[in-house]
């Protein structure tokens, strides 16, 4: 793995509940942050986007004050996956070219860690 693989967002996965509570133009504005995250991070680090059908396993760390229950913190992730699958950091989010593992840990700072590796 190369260390461009590895992308530093400074912005805080939401909990599912909290994106349930979101009105749909909200939802898509946070989704546009992520995307202009991912991309400053992709340009940053020289990543190469994924080219067509390329399989990649995506580990999402969330550095958070407070733990979620691990099903509002994949469903959070959505808009940060469809970021990603829109600036081609990953090809896309179905099974077939994802494998996707999304962790966190206890911290004082809000933080997101993206992880690709080839699949």
């Amino acid at each position: 793995m190369n260390k461009s693989d590895i992308l530093t967002l400074p912005h805080k996965v939401e909990s599912r509940n909290q994106l349930d509570r979101k009105h749909w133009a909200v939802k898509r504005q946070c989704k546009k942050i992520w995307a202009l995250f991912v991309r400053n991070q992709m340009k940053l680090k020289k990543v190469r986007e994924a080219e067509v059908g390329e399989k990649f396993k995506l580990t999402i760390i969330s550095y958070r004050t407070r733990l979620l229950d691990l099903d509002n913190l994949y469903g959070g992730c959505k808009q940060l996956l469809d970021a990603c699958s829109d600036e081609k950091l990953i090809w896309d989010d179905a099974p077939k070219y994802l494998d996707l593992k999304v962790e966190q840990h206890k911290s004082k700072k809000f933080e997101t860690i993206i992880i690709r590796e080839k699949s």
